[in-house]
């Protein structure tokens, strides 16, 4: 039987709310998607009992008060609901073991969860030379990403590639148990996994909006998560 996978979401319309391509590329990938809305303290066991993984998607900012700094003049809009429904599905999948994917916001979910820091907004705080929020298309590629972990390599198949990129925040300092798995050529951390489970990876581009259309770095994340999920 196909895997069923679980995606956190908004639970009102919202622009950056959840879209076809996270549906398309898990459904291309060879998983069942469904919609996780915002999680409670009092749900969040029974609806990840139904999922064989997790993804985390991007979305909005997240509140800086959670890992404890005030925020910044260039922070976004927050919505501190699906902080809290997202920090539980993290720690309570975690927990279980089950195969867990972040994409953009969710890599900063994920580090946040382990006890790591967010840059609030790269541009003023990072002395950077590549440009994080591209003006093209969602579906084009920006700039380059090097690989530093074994797992990467082995889900990638490359030590260095193109991706898209739509972010002003990124992650800060690591969280417990944490590695860096894929930079920039700035030194933005674009790739993280957790050292000791068996799938807890997540990336700081957008590979649900380059997947449907044949990008094959994209496809072999969603693959190797939805492999994980299988087993």
């Amino acid at each position: 039987m196909k895997p069923i996978i679980g995606l956190t979401m908004y639970d009102f319309d919202k622009k950056m709310d959840i879209n076809n391509v996270y549906l398309t590329s898990i459904e291309q990938a060879g998983g069942i998607p469904i919609c996780i809305p915002n999680a409670t303290a009092e749900n969040v066991e029974a609806l990840l009992a139904i999922v064989d993984g997790l993804v985390l998607i991007g979305g909005a900012d997240i509140d800086p008060l959670i890992f404890n700094e005030e925020p910044h003049p260039n922070i976004g809009s927050v919505v501190r609901k699906r902080d809290d429904s997202d920090l539980l599905l993290m720690n309570e999948a975690f927990k279980r073991q089950i195969p867990i994917l972040g994409i953009c916001r969710g890599q900063q979910i994920m580090n946040i969860a382990f006890g790591g820091t967010i840059i609030q907004d790269i541009p003023s705080q990072v002395e950077n030379i590549v440009q994080h929020k591209q003006p093209s298309k969602r579906g084009e590629l920006a700039h380059t990403v090097d690989v530093k972990t074994q797992r990467f390599k082995e889900i990638f198949g490359e030590a260095s590639f193109r991706v898209n990129t739509f972010h002003h925040q990124s992650v800060g300092k690591l969280g417990k148990g944490l590695v860096t798995s894929a930079v920039a050529k700035d030194g933005i951390i674009e790739g993280i996994e957790h050292e000791s489970h068996p799938y807890c990876v997540a990336v700081q581009w957008h590979p649900e909006e380059l997947a449907p259309n044949g990008d094959v770095y994209a496809q072999r994340l969603f693959r190797s998560f939805i492999n994980a999920c299988k087993k």
